[in-house]
């Protein structure tokens, strides 16, 4: 009931557009049509942060526990950061959950007395160039290791997911790194974390030509449901692969083209997406239906681009309601024949008909432009408002290293799961994949933020963070440094120093 009751409060002030206050975790309004102005960007967007030494002394003897507040927190979480003990977030005063975890692992790997609490040895020993870095290794153990496990186990590398770096972990990954040519040396560096998720990661799985009964399984379960389109043969060749990309980004799963345990249980699971064409797809498919609603006049030749943004959504809608089909905005089966078709009803030339409405075209000169449609607007301002009342409903979850949901997440766990949740079906990306993902269209600038973007940040070679930009300066995301999913500004010194990018999910 209270869950309720604040969830309706947050949306409450979503539509009212009242101010934010996020240490109450409420929620401010977007201004989702026009373009937010926050401050100019930096002249060079990714700057590195280097954590700085103390700028005091602490007051000794030193006991700072969990719950505890004080401004030598502060220097610890940054400490943590630049030793990878924790993921990189805007350093507060508050000794939280995520911060004993950090804690904890820092002991353990410098050979310190795991209690989660810094005591005066602990704080010398970790300002100190002694200080080791943390890279999972043998004897690490907790819910980060775990995460990692699983990726290894859904490539085919492990066996089991314990919790636990032990013998096999450590084999898995040498096996990892070998087949995916990086420095074997057993470790989870940061480079071995990051081609965990790589679509071109090699998976230990049957090669292109290898042959069994349950690839022909699966093919079967991807022919029926419209991601492949010959006929099924047992054998795993590269139209299969293509289809398992396909199938894994429309399910929100991972993109690596591997028939891994996740893929194939949801495969199998009676409960999978079938092969829509739909919003924020891209690729071939989508280029060849944005050719077809040109050829029809539905969209102008520079609007065929793969993606499938609002405009083609737009563009849909008209040619089913030209043509009697169910307004989707989806391209599904049916709506497909009929556009392929020698009876496809074209646009006329002088009016795109607004879905929504049934319109006949009126008499006019045939060089009049076309005129814009004004649903593209409301689209765009309902969807962002849908994706902000999804992740506002998840403010004050557990920040947990690699969750993805539905309730602890770290930053891209959360950001994967709020647009998967939204309908924008995407495999999941890091951090770090987020800065160069081209399913999207790319904001440079710091000024050009509106409400729905994703928003990047880059602290180091694969140190980054990604949030949910919701107007008026703010945004939502996991912090690892408060240990939850908050609301906070995006406009201070510390966020506007470590801006790299952002996306414009709802829009083209």
């Amino acid at each position: 009931m209270k869950k309720a009751i604040a969830f309706m409060f947050c949306l409450l002030i979503i539509l009212e557009t009242v101010s934010c206050s996020c240490r109450q975790g409420s929620v401010p309004t977007p201004a989702v049509n026009e373009t937010e102005e926050l401050t100019a960007a930096p002249t060079e967007a990714a700057v590195s942060p280097t954590p700085a030494a103390p700028t005091s002394s602490p007051i000794l003897p030193l006991h700072l526990k969990e719950g505890d507040t004080s401004d030598t927190v502060i220097e610890i979480q940054k400490r943590l950061m630049d030793l990878n003990y924790i993921d990189c977030d805007e350093p507060t005063s508050y000794f939280s959950v995520s911060t004993t975890e950090a804690v904890k692992r820092f002991q353990r790997r410098n050979g310190l007395e795991v209690t989660g609490m810094v005591e005066d040895g602990d704080y010398t020993i970790l300002m100190s160039s002694r200080a080791l870095t943390y890279v999972p290794g043998p004897g690490d153990e907790g819910e980060d290791i775990s995460a990692l496990q699983e990726r290894l186990h859904e490539l085919g590398y492990l066996e089991e997911v314990t919790g636990v770096f032990d013998e096999e972990t450590g084999e898995a990954v040498m096996l990892f790194q070998e087949k995916n040519h990086i420095e074997i040396d057993g470790m989870l560096n940061a480079e071995t974390v990051e081609y965990l998720y790589y679509e071109s990661t090699v998976p230990n799985s049957p090669e292109i030509g290898a042959m069994s009964d349950q690839i022909m399984e699966c093919q079967q379960m991807l022919y029926d449901l419209g991601y492949l389109f010959s006929e099924p043969n047992g054998v795993m060749n590269d139209e299969t692969m293509s289809a398992v990309k396909r199938f894994q980004g429309r399910n929100g799963l991972v993109v690596d083209g591997y028939l891994g345990p996740s893929t194939v249980e949801r495969l199998m699971s009676g409960e999978a997406s079938f092969n829509t064409l739909e919003y924020s797809m891209s690729g071939d498919d989508v280029l060849r239906l944005q050719s077809r609603l040109c050829t029809l006049n539905y969209l102008k030749s520079e609007e065929i681009n793969g993606y499938f943004g609002l405009v083609t959504e737009t563009a849909v809608r008209a040619f089913q309601l030209n043509n009697s089909l169910e307004e989707t905005g989806m391209v599904d089966a049916d709506t497909r024949t009929v556009l392929f078709s020698k009876k496809a009803v074209p646009a006329d030339p002088s009016h795109t008909p607004i879905p929504g409405q049934t319109l006949r075209p009126t008499a006019v000169p045939t060089n009049t432009p076309r005129p814009v449609n004004p649903i593209i607007g409301s689209l765009a301002q309902s969807r962002i408002r849908n994706l902000i009342s999804i992740a506002s409903d998840r403010l004050n979850c557990p920040y947990v290293i690699g969750a993805k949901g539905p309730y602890t997440f770290d930053c891209s766990g959360f950001v994967y799961w709020c647009l998967n949740q939204a309908g924008v079906r995407i495999g999941y990306m890091t951090s770090y994949s987020w800065r160069s993902t081209n399913l999207f269209p790319r904001i440079n600038s710091f000024s050009d933020i509106r409400a729905g973007d994703i928003i990047v940040y880059k602290m180091g070679d694969y140190k980054g963070h990604v949030a949910i930009a919701i107007g008026n300066g703010m945004m939502i995301d996991a912090s690892s440094t408060t240990g939850k999913v908050v609301c906070r500004s995006c406009n201070t010194a510390y966020w506007r120093r470590v801006f790299y990018c952002a996306y414009r999910i709802f829009g083209d």
